[in-house]
């Protein structure tokens, strides 16, 4: 790997992660994990979170504001093409999706990147993908209470 590419990487998105924490904070929720999902491609750059906290999930418009929605989305796709400029920075290509996920309790962040552009190859569009997302992780709280 490139000296200092894996350390911008991360630390974009980090940045991703705090944002998160700051639209919690400014609007006085909590989340026991976050959910962060990212999409891009040559056409769009998408931004989406949901939390969980005691074992249910919210999505962002059943959290916040329209107004608050509106900022996150726009500082995120900020962050997005930040972490482009990162890759084409360090010649690395670029993930077209990005699942993160982020235990606030343990501050502990699992990552996963899909490189292929997976609205064409699932011909599904960013909403479908995080709905077939956040359908996944509420099925899997449903198990792990069982």
């Amino acid at each position: 790997m490139l000296e200092g590419f894996e350390e911008a990487f991360v630390d974009a998105q980090s940045r991703v992660v705090s944002l998160c924490l700051e639209l919690l904070k400014n609007s006085e929720k909590e989340a026991d994990k976050i959910y962060i999902y990212l999409f891009q491609n040559d056409e769009e750059d998408y931004i989406d979170a949901f939390f969980e906290k005691e074992g249910n999930l919210y999505t962002t418009s059943e959290l916040f504001s329209e107004e608050e929605i509106d900022d996150f989305f726009d500082c995120g796709v900020e962050d997005i093409e930040n972490i482009i400029d990162i890759c084409k920075a360090y010649d690395v290509k670029c993930p077209h999706e990005f699942r993160l996920t982020y235990n606030v309790i343990s501050k502990s962040f699992d990552s996963n990147y899909n490189y292929d552009n997976v609205t064409e190859v699932l011909d599904k569009d960013v909403l479908e993908l995080v709905e077939d997302w956040f359908k996944s992780v509420a099925k899997t709280l449903l198990n792990d209470r069982r």
